[in-house]
């Protein structure tokens, strides 16, 4: 039940009056769950009792159109949902030694943050707002490279210091003109694969006509749409291959978590052969014979 005058709101500017009917109870999306303070890291005993709970309506309202798109996602893109689950987890044991933090120590430790968001908000259909996040995953992991190759930079440390404007150009451009051509140095070439990737996620950014929620969805509110899935779903595939690219240029030993070698044995990624070439000559080898997309 909508409040009155926002239902004649919702009405004028062309949403329905939802009607909803509950998922059967045998189905496992139909109840929430909250974690047992003990289950945190940190903890400050039990939880305190509601202060200001929110109104019934209220909260319908927030979460009834974005619930709906995850239970219509989750129908139907449960491997890929298992896929970026898993490569996510992936990422967090990739961000390294806690008590031995290396320079791309951070920067990892955001990616892999970007990365959990990114997953929520396709799965709830928020998918421009998932590539957006793919956007800071990338723009991070690239100046978090640069970094790590050029510890005592002084604009780099300004950017760590939260005063500088180091941005994700100008660190590619400087990777670019400092890299050995045996560090896949054209990779990050002015029309190069980390450009264009790059470019194509300000575009979601900034929500410019062509990439703005209202152009994903082609509705006024988050729906089911198979095209902006796949797109959402290739895009991120492609993010993290690349940054794990970027990560061995970080961390020169640095091997492969041996489920996500997955990401280079998918030929019907976007760039699938500029991967291969680039995870070729960083890792000294070929990544594993392709897999085919069932």
């Amino acid at each position: 039940m909508w409040p009155c005058g926002l239902a004649r709101s919702l009405v004028k500017l062309g949403y329905s009056v939802l009607v909803v009917k509950p998922l059967p109870q045998t189905d496992f999306r139909a109840l929430r769950t909250k974690l047992e303070p003990h289950e945190f890291a940190i903890s400050e005993g039990q939880d305190a009792p509601p202060s200001d709970l929110v109104d019934r309506e209220t909260w319908d309202g927030i979460v009834h159109l974005p619930a709906d798109v995850s239970i219509r996602v989750s129908d139907h893109n449960g491997t890929r949902l298992k896929l970026l689950y898993s490569l996510w987890g992936d990422s967090v044991t990739a961000v390294g030694d806690p008590e031995e933090p290396d320079e791309i120590f951070a920067s990892m430790l955001d990616v892999a943050d970007c990365y959990q968001c990114s997953t929520f908000n396709f799965l709830h259909g928020f998918y421009r707002a998932a590539l957006a996040e793919l956007r800071t995953a990338l723009e991070v992991m690239t100046i978090g490279t640069y970094g790590a190759l050029n510890p005592s930079n002084a604009d780099y440390l300004a950017w760590k210091a939260g005063s500088g404007d180091l941005t994700f150009g100008r660190a590619r451009r400087r990777l670019h003109a400092s890299l050995r051509r045996d560090q896949a140095k054209w990779l990050f070439e002015e029309v190069g694969l980390l450009a264009g990737v790059y470019q194509k996620l300000c575009s979601y950014t900034h929500s410019r006509p062509d990439a703005s929620d209202g152009a994903l969805w082609q509705s006024n509110g988050p729906v089911y749409n198979a095209a902006a899935i796949d797109l959402t779903f290739q895009t991120a595939l492609s993010v993290y291959a690349i940054n794990y690219l970027l990560l061995r240029l970080a961390r020169p030993g640095f091997t492969m978590p041996e489920d996500s070698d997955i990401l280079f044995e998918l030929d019907w990624m976007p760039a699938y052969p500029t991967l291969v070439r680039a995870f070729t000559e960083l890792h000294g080898r070929a990544p594993r014979p392709p897999l085919k997309d069932e």
